[in-house]
Formats: structure tokens, sequence, C-alpha cells
């Protein structure tokens, strides 16, 4: 509050005297207080630069910090887990399917080896009738269904899943990222 004198009552010492506002807080003060308030201001910008700093170092701290490592380790120590599953299994199916064709390829060749020297030895003899040609039918068909039921393989996917999923929780706020599954869509 300004007097006709030209003097103002200054806000710390209540005096009447030649004042100055402060363009932050608008506050009057005499010359002998803004110093004053110029000094803890500065000491507040102090303290705000030593919070910064500390802030900074938590920071620095954080990106480098073991758990980082140790989190990323886990996942790809998953991750390796997981090919090595997926890896195996193939590697178990297309053995399963190379060892039962081959088996029973086998077997169909050796009863068609039968069946054609059986061929051979009755039109050599040319002793055979209806009966003898109804029975080789039988036997040929019979192979060639053995030999249909080869080509009927397929794959069967199982629900159960081969992999565990995995997921990255930030427990600060409740957020759960996840990772994706395989076929591109976000695990919850």
């Amino acid at each position: 509050m300004a007097t006709t004198n030209g003097k103002s009552e200054c806000i710390t010492c209540g005096k009447e005297k030649r004042a100055v506002r402060c363009e932050g807080c608008l506050q009057l003060f005499c010359y002998d207080h803004l110093t004053d308030h110029q000094k803890e201001l500065s000491q507040q910008l102090d303290h705000i630069e030593l919070n910064c700093d500390l802030f900074r170092q938590i920071l620095n701290e954080q990106s480098n910090h073991s758990q980082i490592y140790f989190l990323t380790k886990q996942i790809h120590q998953w991750e390796q887990d997981s090919i090595n599953k997926i890896h195996q299994t193939a590697l178990e199916c297309k053995q399963l399917i190379i060892q039962h064709t081959t088996k029973n390829i086998h077997q169909i060749k050796i009863n068609l080896a039968k069946l054609t020297d059986q061929l051979k030895t009755i039109r050599q003899e040319n002793d055979f009738n209806e009966i003898d040609l109804h029975e080789i039918n039988d036997k040929l068909n019979q192979l060639t269904e053995e030999l249909h039921k080869l080509s009927n393989l397929s794959i069967q996917s199982d629900c159960t899943p081969l992999i565990n999923r995995i997921s990255l929780v930030v427990s600060s706020g409740k957020l759960r990222k996840s990772c994706r599954d395989f076929n591109g869509m976000f695990l919850e």
C-alpha cells in the first residue's frame, strides 16, 4: 500500500519505507529485505538444483541397473527354452513320420513282391481259377488300402500350450504390459 510520500509498507519488517515490488510474488520489500528475499529465492533454486541432480543420479542408476540385465537375461532364456521345445517337438514328429512311412512302405513292398511271385507262378503253371483270381485281387486291394492309409497322415494341434507365456508386470501403476503370442495377438 503506497502512501502520499512515496513510501510503502515492507512485507517483512512492516515499516513504511521506499519499497520495490517482487515480480514473482508481487509483495513489497524495502531495500534491506529485498536482498534477503533474493537470498531465499536463491536457496530455493539451489534446493531444486540439488533435487534435480539427485533425480538424474537415480535415473542413471536405473538405466544402468542390474535388474534390467537380469530381466533381459530371463527373457532370453525363456526364448531359447521355447525355441528348443519347439525344435525338439518338430524333430520328434518328423522322425515319427519317417519311421512310420518307411516301415509300412517296406512291408507293403514285401507283400507286393510275394503277390507278384504268386502271379508269376500261377501264370507259368497256367493253373488258376476264379477263386485264385479273386483271392489275388483281394490281396492287391488290401495293399492298395494300406498304401492309401499312409497318405492319410495329418498334423493335429494340441490345446495344451507347448511353451509358457511370459509378460512384463510394471508394479508401480497396476499396469500390465504383455508380450505378443505367436499369432500376433496381445497376451493378457
